[in-house]
C-alpha cells in the first residue's frame, strides 16, 4: 500500500524510527515533512542519515514561520500528487493536519493517527475533547507511544483493536550509545571524561532538556539542596537551554550552589558523554508527553528518578527496579528519592536493569510494532 506519513520537522530520534519503519513497511512509505526545523529545537539536521523517500515543504522557514493557510495548501497539494491510498497523521492539534484529514475522508483514503499525548498532559476541556473523538473516530489506525497514551486515545472512543502501542516516541541510536558506553563506563576513564568535558570529577545528578517551567527545574534546584547534595559530594549537570536559563542561573548564585553546572545545548552526538560522566537522571516535569531523555539515560545504564507525569511512565521506569517515581508537587517526596540515590541505592543494579529495559525499546521494535500493528484485524 502507497502511503505518506505527514510529520513537522526533521528530527534525529524520528529519523531513526522512520528508517527502520521504512524497512518493514508492506509497500511504499513517504514521509512529507512541513519544514526542516522548528524554532523550538536547536539540533543538527543530518539529512544524509534519511534512508526512505521523503520531501520537505519549506526549507527556508521554520515550522512556526508559515502561515497555516499557506501550510495547508502545501500538505492538500502534497496529498494529491502522491496518490496514496493511507495517510498518517502525525497530530491533530494543526490546521494543515485537519485539512488532510477531511481530503482523506472526501477522496476515500485510509486515515490513521499518531498520539503521543497523555490526558494528564495539561487541563482538558470538554469541547476540544469531542473534536479529537470525531478525528479518531475516522482512523482505521491509531499509533499511541506508551499505556498512558492508549488509556487516553480509550476514553476517547478509539476500539482496542484499532491501537497500536509502538513503546515510546522514536528511538535512541544503541550502535552509538553501545560504543560510548563500552568506551567510558568504566570508573578509570571517569576522569577523563570530565576532563574532556571540562568538568570537575565528582558524583553527579544529570536533566537534558529545555529549561522552561513545565519541566519544574527550580523544583529541582531545591530538592537538590535540601537534600544536602554536596555536602555529600553530589554535583547537577543541567545540560540544554531555554526561556528559564537566567531564573536558573540566579537561583544557583543566590543559593550558593557551588557543584550546580550549566552546560548549554549539547548536540545529539555528543550527548552520551554526558550521560556517562553522571550516576543518575532526573526528570521532574509537571507535564512530559513521554521523555526521550529517559530513553537516552536508560541506553547508558543510568537509574532514573522521574515525575509520574512523565508518559514514559510505567513503560520504561519501573518504581523501585530502575528508578523511582514521585508526584511532581510533593518536593518532600523529591528530596527523599534524590537522597536514596545518594545513600542507600544499588546503582549499578538498576543501571543494569535500565540497558535491559532500554534494548527492549529500540527503533527497530517500536517499527516492527507500528509495522505488525498496522495491519492486524480488528479483535
Amino acid at each position: 500500500m502507497r502511503t505518506v506519513l505527514f510529520h513537522n520537522i526533521i528530527s534525529p530520534y524520528k529519523t531513526l524510527l522512520f528508517n527502520a519503519l521504512a524497512k518493514k513497511w508492506r509497500g511504499e512509505l513517504t514521509v512529507c515533512y512541513f519544514a526542516r526545523t522548528s524554532v523550538l529545537r536547536d539540533w543538527r539536521v543530518e539529512e544524509e542519515r534519511i534512508l526512505y523517500p521523503y520531501t520537505v515543504l519549506n526549507r527556508r522557514r521554520k515550522w512556526e514561520e508559515v502561515p497555516s493557510w499557506k501550510l495547508s495548501l502545501q500538505v492538500l497539494w502534497c496529498a494529491m500528487r502522491s496518490r496514496a491510498e493511507c495517510f498518517i497523521i502525525g497530530e491533530y492539534s494543526s490546521l494543515p493536519y485537519w485539512f488532510l484529514w477531511l481530503y482523506g475522508i472526501v477522496c476515500g483514503k485510509k486515515l490513521a493517527a499518531i498520539v503521543e499525548s497523555q490526558e494528564a498532559d495539561h487541563v482538558r476541556t470538554a469541547w476540544k475533547e469531542w473534536i479529537k473523538r470525531l478525528f479518531l473516530s475516522r482512523c482505521f489506525r491509531v499509533v499511541v507511544a506508551g499505556e498512558k497514551h492508549k488509556a487516553y486515545v480509550r476514553k476517547l472512543g478509539v476500539p482496542e483493536g484499532r491501537i497500536v502501542v509502538m513503546g515510546g516516541v522514536g528511538g535512541v541510536d544503541h550502535a552509538i550509545y553501545d560504543s560510548c558506553r563500552k568506551r567510558y563506563d568504566v570508573e578509570e576513564k571517569r576522569e577523563e571524561l570530565c576532563s574532556m568535558l571540562g568538568i570537575p570529577l565528582r558524583q553527579y545528578f544529570i536533566y537534558v532538556g529545555r529549561f522552561s517551567p513545565e519541566k519544574n527545574l527550580l523544583s529541582l534546584l531545591r530538592a537538590y539542596e535540601k537534600a544536602a547534595c554536596e555536602e555529600k559530594g553530589w554535583g547537577l549537570l543541567l545540560v540544554g537551554s531555554g526561556p528559564q536559563k537566567t531564573e536558573l542561573e540566579a537561583y544557583v548564585r543566590a543559593h550558593g550552589l557551588a557543584h550546580v553546572i550549566f552546560s548549554g545545548f549539547v548536540q545529539q552526538e555528543q550527548l552520551p558523554l554526558y550521560y556517562l560522566a553522571s550516576r543518575v537522571f532526573v526528570l521532574p516535569s509537571l507535564s512530559e508527553p513521554w521523555g526521550l531523555v529517559v530513553d537516552e539515560a536508560l541506553a547508558l545504564g543510568l537509574p532514573a528518578v522521574v515525575s509520574e507525569k512523565c508518559g514514559c511512565v510505567p513503560d520504561i521506569v519501573h518504581d523501585g527496579e530502575n528508578g523511582l517515581l514521585f508526584p511532581p508537587e510533593d518536593e518532600g517526596a523529591f528530596v527523599r528519592c534524590m537522597k536514596f540515590m545518594m545513600e542507600d541505592a544499588d546503582l549499578q543494579k538498576m543501571g543494569r536493569i535500565s540497558l535491559k529495559i532500554a534494548q527492549r525499546h529500540s527503533p527497530e521494535e517500536s517499527a516492527r510494532r507500528i509495522a505488525d500493528g498496522f495491519w492486524k484485524q480488528e479483535g
